[in-house]
């Protein structure tokens, strides 16, 4: 009985310190680290763990050159597009992907970039050359800056282009995007107006016209698109959406009829876009009314 006993006692003891164990949660050396940015209608995430530099001599020897790094420590880095892009000039396809690098010796030297399809791996132990889907060749530079942990982030340029940098010790290095976003955006306006309930449809109109003419793009498209939103409904927005178009096409006459039937119609109703932009409106009449 009592020998029955001691076996029950210790593996509650056995189990409780198991349990303790597994409840146990330490700092890591590199903690995991995300970024996400959307760049025109792409999101781009890139999902990585941060090493620290700890006075240790990074490239060349924690970071051997000729050999594919895992661009982070722990798991391999991983960077996810929402869109087709092109990196440094190369198409990629949407998807998520492990991020490696294969750095090398010397200023003049192109260091290499790989996407690979294997999403899921550990560093690149298991790194297998023929899941790559794209490589490329960027150069790095040199900064007089330290930075301690490894950083990645996502800067846009335009709403078409940006670039993803790596920042760690006195390197940074660069990779630049290209996307589609003129065709992505065309495409969602007129899925948009096929789907526009009739009541609503002469908004969507408007906000393609404005987009187009924000963008410099197609005028005369936006230009018709303005015309059938004013015929659907008479408002301060459209009317001056209208009015800029004209103006961006050097016809300041019809600019400035247009926009005069936006102040008349904002003033009447007192609408909200109106009252916001009532400056800027006013201010687009005094510069058109000097080129009529």
């Amino acid at each position: 009985m009592k020998q029955a006993y001691f076996n029950f006692a210790f593996l509650l003891t056995f189990f409780a310190f198991s349990t303790l164990q597994a409840q146990l949660v330490l700092p890591k050396e590199s903690p995991k680290a995300s970024i996400s940015y959307t760049v025109g209608l792409t999101e781009i995430s890139i999902d990585y763990f941060s090493p620290a530099v700890k006075e240790r001599n990074i490239w060349g020897n924690l970071v051997p050159y000729g050999e594919v790094w895992r661009a982070g420590a722990n798991d391999a880095t991983t960077m996810t597009f929402s869109t087709d892009l092109k990196i440094e000039g190369k198409d990629l396809k949407a998807g998520t992907y492990a991020f490696f690098i294969i750095p090398k010796e010397g200023e003049e030297e192109m260091w290499t970039a790989i996407f690979n399809t294997d999403s899921d791996q550990w560093g690149a132990f298991e790194y297998d050359e023929s899941k790559d889907a794209l490589r490329v060749d960027f150069k790095p530079k040199d900064s007089g800056v330290n930075i301690e942990r490894l950083a990645y982030s996502i800067h846009d340029q335009d709403i078409d282009k940006g670039y993803i940098k790596l920042a760690w010790e006195k390197k940074r290095l660069y990779l630049r995007f290209n996307l589609d976003v003129m065709d992505q955006a065309m495409a969602n306006i007129n899925a948009a107006l096929e789907s526009a309930e009739p009541n609503k449809k002469w908004m969507t109109l408007t906000q393609g016209a404005q987009f187009l003419l924000e963008q410099e793009e197609n005028l005369d498209l936006a230009l018709e698109w303005s015309r059938q939103s004013t015929e659907l409904k008479d408002h301060s927005w459209n009317w001056y959406v209208r009015a800029q178009i004209f103006a961006a096409k050097g016809k300041y006459k019809e600019a400035m009829d247009s926009v005069t039937k936006s102040r008349t119609l904002g003033a009447k109703e007192k609408d909200k876009y109106f009252k916001t932009n009532k400056e800027k409106i006013l201010a687009s009449v005094a510069e058109w009314k000097e080129k009529v």
